[in-house]
């Protein structure tokens, strides 16, 4: 029975210690990803709202456009009727 804790034990020490090591391996990855995530999220959103903004600022001139077409649609139809 003794020896079957003697094989067991050290292989039980030996993972726990791989694992713990693993662990603190993790960390510094983890942080040095978390100080340059602001900065690339900050340029995706920046980037997503520039892709987004170009097309509304274009409808938005389209629409004053149309508006103005239509006041004068509105116009002649109104001196047609009188």
């Amino acid at each position: 029975m003794t020896t079957g804790y003697q094989r067991v034990l050290p292989m039980l020490i030996l993972v726990i210690m791989i694992g713990l090591n693993g662990c603190q391996r993790e960390t510094p990855v983890e942080k040095s990803q978390t100080s340059q995530a602001p900065s690339v999220v900050d340029q995706a959103v920046r980037q997503s709202v520039d892709v987004i903004q170009t097309p509304m600022d274009k409808a938005r001139g389209v629409e004053g456009t149309l508006s103005e077409a239509a006041g004068r649609t509105a116009e002649r139809v109104q001196e047609t009727g009188q």
